[in-house]
């Protein structure tokens, strides 16, 4: 009985705390992004558009973001209304095509990037360079497990 007891603990302490953690970076990342009209969603697509000069195509920023192709196009469309990116148009499929950042977009993600340092620093106040490698090699541990226990239920990770 008391290992069951361990277990719901460590149940309810694991997913109350990524629970947490996900709604807070979704707050700060649509807080701090207000200002520029931008939402969260954005954050990750022109984080990691700055990143690669060439461009990604639509897969790439799939994977890159955890995001599915319908939600990533649609990303990429409002980003594109707001002429922060644009898809470099070839006789390949669309979702081969790079998309890059225009300059505006190059300035924004400029501006998310250091927003992103300075909450980061925030965020990782009072951690060591050892306890923050332990917790990502551990969390890491966990993403795969939980990838693997997903894979079961049909191969959908959502």
């Amino acid at each position: 009985m008391v290992a069951g007891l361990k277990m719901e603990k460590r149940y309810q302490m694991f997913t109350g705390l990524i629970l947490n953690v996900s709604r807070c970076i979704q707050k700060i990342k649509n807080s701090e992004v207000a200002e520029l009209g931008l939402k969260g969603k954005q954050v990750q697509c022109l984080f990691f558009l700055d990143k690669m000069k060439d461009g990604a195509s639509l897969t790439q920023l799939c994977e890159l973001c955890a995001e599915d192709k319908g939600a990533m196009s649609r990303t990429v469309k409002e980003l594109t209304a707001k002429n922060l990116v644009y898809v470099e148009e070839s006789k390949t499929q669309k979702y081969r095509n790079p998309i890059k950042l225009t300059a505006l977009g190059q300035k924004n993600a400029g501006i998310v990037a250091s927003k992103i340092k300075a909450n980061l620093l925030k965020v990782t106040q009072g951690v060591t360079a050892s306890e923050r490698e332990i917790f990502y090699k551990a969390l890491t541990q966990y993403a795969n497990n939980l990838n693997a226990i997903c894979e079961n239920f049909g191969g959908k990770n959502d």
